[in-house]
């Protein structure tokens, strides 16, 4: 029988679940942008934690995944509000207290409805499948529920991320995502190679969960036909492994949308090379923090949920990219040659994707920023691709003794560049359905989180 639990001690419980998907399920492809996988190369699986101080409880899903727009269920739909509505009602824990990230991992379900999933014919049924998986694994966390101590270490990673936005003299990008320009008239932007760990305990017996918090893209192996969680799958099932008595090991995504692996993408050599780099880290401080003089962090839990509406980006008018698609799809279809061919079909399809970012209208866009905090640990989620300089502002302006920043989570509203990185250029500010957000969004999040965090700690310091 399940012991309620008292205002003294943290009590948690972790489970995780495969979700890897049938081979009718697309993954974001180039042309075709929803292709079919061949095969899996290694699972999918989501991972959940409970928090519960007898007062406040949460729930944190991570899943191997791209991400989930909250738009692939349809009109008048929200994945998230119906994922957090299934566990509510076999739970109790309040929707805004469920969290769901996504690694990121591109060789994945394309979730993030770049182009409507719906129109593949098989995600429906799917898709419905995928929320009770959700759900269940939360629900599972949920009843395995025992008094633990919460300890967070930090540590880095170097030489496995790399800042792909490289700024030429004139103070504009050179070359794209997957290019490795030459730095001696360039540079790149910052950094981030800290792996926040935070090691959970149970007190009655040997079993520990591990949250991981890291930033880089796993693009190791993307826009290929094989099912893959990239290097931080990798990664995670090493330290279940590595760990003694540790069941679950969840990685939580960090602001990394201008970060790439430092050989961009390659093989599934590098997918197990990267993993091990990671792995090994969590492990090491995994370790130290099961020493008996550790500090734990506290036994209270609290949220706070705030939707901000943020603008959309400029358009142009739309008569000019029809005529730009028109023309893409005439030459297109005119050639015989190869080359000319490939190149007008990514003409053709770079116009039509920015026709469908215009035809998603020019509304405001809730943005959700949800902050749990755990004793002194806060996992502040935002639900799109932060840049790495407003993850670390969030946490170098941070009042909580450890930050983690954790992006695609909630839902997928694409890049959230700087306002600097809209005057440079570049991919991630293109236009598409990946860049619905406009120039201040990004930094209208960060604020908002820090404002929130110290509004937190402001209620919790004790009057004198």
């Amino acid at each position: 029988m399940q012991v309620a639990p008292n205002h003294s001690l943290l009590h948690s419980g972790s489970a995780k679940i495969d979700i890897t998907p049938p081979l009718t399920i697309p993954y974001l492809g180039f042309v075709p942008r929803h292709a079919l996988f061949d095969g899996v190369h290694d699972p999918l699986i989501a991972r959940a934690v409970s928090l519960d101080d007898g007062t406040t409880a949460a729930v944190v899903i991570a899943a191997d995944a791209i991400g989930y727009s909250n738009a692939i269920l349809g009109p008048q739909r929200n994945f998230t509000q119906e994922l957090r509505q299934r566990i509510t009602t076999q739970t109790g824990v309040p929707g805004a207290h469920i969290m769901l990230a996504a690694s990121h991992a591109h060789s994945t379900p394309e979730t993030l409805n770049v182009r409507r999933l719906l129109d593949t014919p098989a995600a429906a049924a799917w898709l419905e499948v995928l929320l009770d998986q959700l759900a269940s694994v939360a629900m599972m966390a949920w009843r395995q529920r025992k008094p633990c101590r919460l300890t967070v270490g930090k540590g880095a990673v170097h030489d496995l991320a790399r800042n792909r936005r490289v700024i030429g003299r004139d103070g504009h990008i050179v070359g794209g995502p997957e290019t490795t320009p030459d730095l001696t008239n360039a540079s790149a932007g910052p950094l981030d190679p800290s792996v926040r760990v935070a090691l959970i305990e149970a007190l009655d017996d040997a079993t520990r969960t591990v949250l991981v918090n890291f930033a880089c893209h796993p693009v190791t192996v993307q826009v290929q036909p094989f099912v893959s969680a990239d290097f931080p799958g990798v990664a995670m099932a090493m330290v279940e492994r590595s760990l003694p008595g540790c069941t679950n090991a969840l990685f939580l995504q960090g602001a990394c949308g201008n970060l790439n692996p430092i050989r961009n993408t390659t093989d599934f050599a590098d997918v197990e090379r990267y993993g091990l780099m990671l792995g090994g880290e969590v492990v090491k401080l995994a370790a130290q923090l099961t020493a008996p003089d550790a500090c734990a962090e506290g036994t209270t839990v609290a949220l706070q949920s705030e939707i901000i509406n943020l603008a959309v980006r400029d358009l142009p008018a739309r008569p000019a990219l029809q005529q730009a698609y028109d023309e893409a799809s005439r030459k297109s279809g005119a050639t015989t040659d190869s080359v000319e061919q490939v190149r007008h079909q990514s003409e053709l399809r770079l116009a039509e994707e920015a026709l469908i970012l215009i035809d998603r209208g020019l509304d405001p866009i809730a943005a959700e920023i949800q902050i749990i905090h755990i004793g002194g640990l806060a996992l502040v989620a935002l639900p799109g691709e932060p840049f790495v300089e407003l993850g670390l502002t969030i946490q170098q302006q941070s009042p909580a003794s450890h930050t983690f920043v954790i992006g695609y989570a909630n839902d997928y509203i694409g890049y959230l560049p700087t306002t600097v990185a809209w005057e440079q250029g570049g991919y991630e500010v293109a236009l598409g359905p990946w860049t619905r957000v406009g120039k201040m969004g990004g930094a209208q999040l960060a604020a908002k989180a820090v404002t929130m965090l110290h509004a937190h700690a402001a209620s919790t310091t004790p009057s004198v």
